[in-house]
């Protein structure tokens, strides 16, 4: 089970990532205290939204009949109240017995953040409550969409920390150790990710053989970007809120395999690998720390989206070409290539992937 800080820092990085969390837990664990003790320290309200006893018009929302036709569709009122404050904890509680179509009407608020046809304020924090179905009255298992939506976090308080919470009137909560992300931070988890994958591509889709499983957490293209995001949140030294944000995405099959193998990495700072190349010693690193490497070095330059970035990403390519690991930096230049903003052209020093830049359209003639 999951510890209770460390709970909390994974809430608040999803939260971050705008990423839903789904608590597990036998009733009475204090699933839902612990959402109202968040809303409550932040000074947001909190709106409880229980599966069971809402049908799918209650999540989004009643159509608004005019002449003969549906012109709009009426708020809710939890959305309502979370809008007027511009944010705020959603709790979709007892998630494990709610019917199939509340379900499914329930997709598009956790994952677009959408009621009806109104967006949620990326300030709402979404975060789901659920018995395993063997414990709910009535309980079914997730269906596999609603599933992969989540992280996915086994809740189950420590007697040290129910005795701390019961002292306290469960007023308070340990803080969190989420972190602020920034871009070259976001890349270099956007790089290792691609790097495993690259690795290991029968994980990148694979649907759970049983329905239990299924309801559960699982890897698909959703859940490994989902890793990413929420990842660029926590300290890269916070193993406990790693694991379980890793494990709780996209399952423990995966997401062991995952964590042994970022463990053995041993990256540089992609800040660091773009301010000096030389730093990587690209003729004897292994292939899968070369492709992480150079995997967020073209994350961050397509995601700055600019002229400047994107030359200066030519850098490690150029050093990595020219020190022993050709084949990698050409199949990275066909990934910058690809991200190459209107206006740029390629750096003379592209010339070295000649072939690569012409596959990918490129007019390598035209370098700068």
């Amino acid at each position: 089970m999951t510890s209770l800080d460390t709970t909390v820092t994974v809430i608040d990085a999803a939260a971050r990532a705008h990423v839903p969390v789904l608590l597990w837990s036998d009733p009475g664990m204090g699933k839902s205290s612990v959402v109202r003790a968040l809303a409550a320290a932040d000074q947001v309200p909190v709106e409880t939204v229980i599966g069971s006893q809402r049908e799918p018009v209650d999540i989004a929302g009643w159509p608004v009949v005019a002449d003969g036709a549906v012109q709009t569709l009426a708020l809710p009122d939890w959305a309502d109240t979370l809008i007027k404050a511009n944010g705020g904890y959603l709790l979709l509680d007892e998630l494990t017995t709610s019917s199939a179509s509340t379900q499914a009407a329930m997709l598009t608020v956790a994952l677009e953040r959408m009621v009806g046809r109104t967006k949620l304020p990326d300030t709402v924090r979404i975060v789901a409550a659920a018995n395993p179905p063997d414990r709910a009255a009535g309980g079914v298992d997730l269906t596999p969409p609603m599933a992969n939506r989540f992280l996915h976090v086994d809740f189950e308080p420590s007697p040290e920390e129910w005795l701390t919470g019961m002292r306290s009137s469960f007023a308070t909560l340990p803080a969190s150790r989420a972190v602020a992300a920034d871009d070259l931070r976001a890349a270099e988890e956007v790089g290792t990710v691609c790097a495993f994958i690259e690795r290991r591509t029968p994980l990148l889709h694979a649907y759970p053989e049983t329905d239990e499983a299924a309801g559960r957490a699982w890897p698909s293209r959703r859940s490994w970007q989902a890793v990413a995001r929420v990842l660029a949140y926590l300290r890269g030294d916070d193993t406990a809120a790693i694991a379980t944000a890793v494990l709780g995405l996209v399952g423990d099959g995966a997401g062991s395999e995952f964590l042994e193998w970022r463990a053995s990495m041993d990256l540089p700072p992609v800040a660091d690998v773009i301010a000096d190349p030389s730093i990587v010693d690209w003729g004897t690193a292994r292939p899968d720390q070369l492709w992480a490497i150079l995997s967020g070095v073209v994350a961050w330059a397509s995601g700055k989206g600019t002229k400047d970035a994107w030359m200066t990403a030519w850098g490690p390519l150029v050093a990595a070409a020219t020190h022993g690991a050709p084949d990698v930096a050409g199949a990275a230049a066909r990934a910058l290539g690809v991200a190459m903003p209107p206006g740029a052209k390629p750096p003379a020093a592209a010339r070295k992937f000649t072939d690569v830049m012409i596959a990918a359209g490129l007019d390598v003639g035209n370098a700068a």
